[in-house]
């Protein structure tokens, strides 16, 4: 394994724990490694930082993935697996779905892998675990019982890196749906095809958190996708719950599970844009609104448009709740940091002429914990206000 030689600038970040280290951190000329190839990540003086993977056509030039000296056999994989598996199957008993693994928190960067039952489903996002491929599978299969296996390296960050779009069976065959118990209920699950790896696995707590402020509600859950947040409602008290988002084939699939789970008589579900709906809603209509909207800041650039966006939703969502209303708002968008998006609900609260109270200011699920020396692990926020 050939030494890849960092600056000093960059040595505190990494004293603290930090993952990552930038092409312009590096000494070494980057030229001299190939993409996905393993290093071992020294200083200009013979301090030896880990064992890592190196791309030299990315920004983040090198990612730190283990101990100096470490070798990334097979077996290094397979208990950097049953180390994060064992970890969810302690704070999930008896669960059989989760996050398996969350990149970097789990000294796997760039790896991600959810599990749905018996399909598990892999995403990579650099060079150097996307070589790992073969090797993640046979873990999975041998040693978790995995009787499907899916890529679905079909998110944008991959580009970043040089790697194609893909997505696509690894292990065994795609035949069959895969219905998962969570939140009590029975889900239908289309890992595949679903956005994400199929669900949204990152919210699942905060979903528990809201059983607790629906009961006897008329609520609302927009951005439903395929309504979890509705069904868990629903199936916690709330005498009527509307779910809306913009895919037709989403509404299709929550309204699915709400009649295999005995719940259509008080949840429904429409298509059509958020915005506009909200536009159309009568004041003070809803007990309860909820609002788990896709990323508006994708990129740092877009921010000033994101807070201007997120700030209108929030005015208007406000303004459909009766007072002393609950509002469950979240913005999974990494560049919109956590007083940044307080002060926006603030100000859509002004704008509103409403004022808030904080209930719970929650977060990702325990499955995806946040490395707390990388906040890149941390990107989901989700406040439960009172709106008076």
């Amino acid at each position: 394994m050939q030494e890849l030689v960092v600056k000093r600038s960059c040595e505190r970040r990494l004293l603290q724990g930090h993952r990552w280290v930038f092409s312009n951190e590096v000494e070494s000329p980057l030229k001299a490694f190939s993409a996905g190839e393993w290093v071992q990540v020294v200083s200009a003086s013979g301090l030896r930082w880990g064992t890592g993977y190196v791309n030299p056509h990315s920004l983040i030039a090198c990612r730190i993935a283990a101990p100096p000296g470490t070798e990334p056999t097979p077996a290094f994989f397979a208990e950097k697996v049953r180390q994060a598996v064992a970890f969810r199957e302690r704070i999930y008993p008896g669960a059989t779905v989760y996050r398996a693994v969350y990149g970097e928190s789990d000294g796997l960067p760039g790896l991600v892998v959810d599990r749905y039952d018996w399909a598990w489903v892999m995403q990579t996002t650099t060079a150097g675990m996307a070589a790992m491929e073969p090797v993640i599978t046979e873990v999975l299969v041998h040693g978790h019982s995995a009787r499907l296996v899916l890529a679905r390296n079909d998110t944008s960050a991959r580009t970043l890196e040089g790697l194609p779009l893909t997505k696509g069976v690894l292990f065994g065959a795609a035949d069959n749906p895969v219905d998962v118990a969570l939140h009590g209920l029975t889900i239908r699950v289309d890992p595949l095809e679903g956005q994400k790896t199929g669900l949204f696995l990152d919210q699942r707590d905060n979903r528990e958190a809201v059983r607790r402020y629906v009961s006897g509600a008329e609520v609302l859950d927009l951005f439903c996708y395929q309504g979890l947040w509705s069904l868990v409602a629903a199936a916690s008290g709330a005498a009527r719950v509307l779910g809306v988002d913009q895919s037709r084939e989403a509404v299709e699939r929550a309204e699915r599970d709400a009649r295999e789970n005995g719940l259509s008589d008080r949840c429904r579900f429409q298509a059509g844009d958020v915005l506009d709906f909200l536009k159309r809603s009568p004041r003070e209509r809803y007990d309860v609104i909820i609002m788990d909207p896709p990323a508006f800041a994708k990129t740092k650039s877009a921010l000033p448009n994101a807070l201007k966006g997120y700030t209108d939703l929030n005015r208007r969502a406000m303004l459909a709740l009766r007072r002393g209303g609950i509002l469950v708002t979240c913005s999974c968008s990494y560049h919109l940091k956590e007083d940044a998006f307080y002060a926006m609900l603030l100000r859509a609260a002004q704008a509103a002429g409403r004022s808030l109270r904080l209930l719970e200011a929650r977060g990702q699920a325990l499955d995806h914990p946040a490395l707390l020396a990388m906040p890149e692990t941390r990107y989901l926020k989700c406040a439960v206000l009172e709106v008076r």
